[in-house]
């Protein structure tokens, strides 16, 4: 990859690019959606880019003139919330392919349904949730907390790896014998039929039995490979259907003993934004860790599993993370 791409508009107008700049651009397509202030956020921090949020902003348009990245405008009526949100473009694709950073087999109409999720804040409060832990782990060195030897260094282009979970599946392959629809009537079948994969044949399925909102994976050689599982609460999920998450993702950790499998369970607060709806997430956080501590069941699986279980509201939830790498 050479240190300057140059990039032509016209016979007067052109773009220059730095290796920084499509490890951006490589980061925005991986995260596939973020807002200005997120990339902005990951620009000076992770990356370390020096530079002013106006003079990023400006940049940013000429990426936009150029194809480079895409965004569009999201509001909430007068005082809702408002942002500027944006996906990797179609000459973005292209450089990174160009540059091996990214397959060149990229099926590049993938980056025209990415700005159209179900439900856009969920997404980008669980992007704020990922890049707040990327940021975290970027900036410390991990140390056991009883022999202080280092666990995880903190190299994010070497060690950490950010996950979409449409890409990187927990799955099952679930044999034709056991006749799922048998383990009850139809309503069963019909919920299940929602996670599979769409793999399948005259043996079986592959099933997908418990899908993150986004997943963080760290790697090290002194320690254990472990997963961080973000799910992010909005605050309307009922508390069932969270319990039932935690006995999924213990499965997970069960089958997978050599691995450190963390459900972070992320409540999405104010610090998300200052227009946003959202409350400090304290009352919900205590709400869900006393329904859980009420249930001895759960207590039970998790310790059997050894999966290890975090509740806590967006604000600081990468402290708490920073915390139990420690410890396990």
């Amino acid at each position: 990859m050479p240190d300057r791409i140059i990039l032509k508009k016209n016979a007067k107008q052109r773009l220059e690019l730095s290796k920084t700049d499509l490890q951006l651009l490589a980061f925005l397509e991986q995260q596939r959606m973020l807002t200005l202030q997120q990339l902005y956020q990951v620009a000076t921090e992770i990356f370390e880019i020096r530079t002013k949020e106006y003079s990023f902003k400006n940049r940013l348009r000429k990426f936009e003139d150029y194809f480079l990245i895409r965004g569009y405008k999201y509001s909430e009526g007068f005082d809702g919330e408002r942002l500027k949100y944006l996906v990797i473009g179609s000459r973005g694709i292209s450089l990174l392919i160009k540059y091996n950073l990214l397959d060149s087999e990229y099926n590049k109409s993938k980056i025209y349904k990415f700005n159209q999720k179900k439900n856009l804040m969920h997404f980008l409060a669980t992007q704020q949730a990922a890049i707040n832990i990327l940021n975290s782990l970027h900036t410390k060195v991990i140390k056991d907390e009883v022999s202080n030897e280092t666990k995880y260094p903190n190299f994010y282009d070497l060690t950490l790896f950010s996950h979409s979970p449409s890409v990187f599946q927990y799955t099952e392959w679930i044999r034709k014998e056991k006749n799922l629809h048998r383990q009850n009537k139809g309503a069963y079948h019909s919920n299940i039929a929602k996670n599979m994969n769409g793999n399948s044949s005259t043996f079986g399925k592959t099933m997908t039995f418990v899908k993150p909102d986004w997943i963080i994976e760290l790697q090290s050689k002194k320690a254990k490979k472990a997963y961080i599982n973000i799910e992010l609460d909005m605050g309307t999920e009922p508390i069932e259907t969270l319990i039932e998450k935690v006995f999924k993702y213990a499965i997970l950790a069960e089958r997978n003993k050599e691995e450190l499998h963390i459900m972070d369970l992320v409540i999405a607060d104010n610090s998300f934004s200052n227009r946003s709806k959202f409350t400090d997430g304290v009352k919900r956080a205590h709400n869900i860790v006393n329904r859980f501590a009420a249930d001895p069941a759960i207590k039970k699986r998790l310790n059997e599993s050894g999966l290890k279980l975090i509740i806590h509201p967006l604000r600081d939830n990468e402290k708490t993370i920073y915390n139990v790498l420690t410890r396990f």
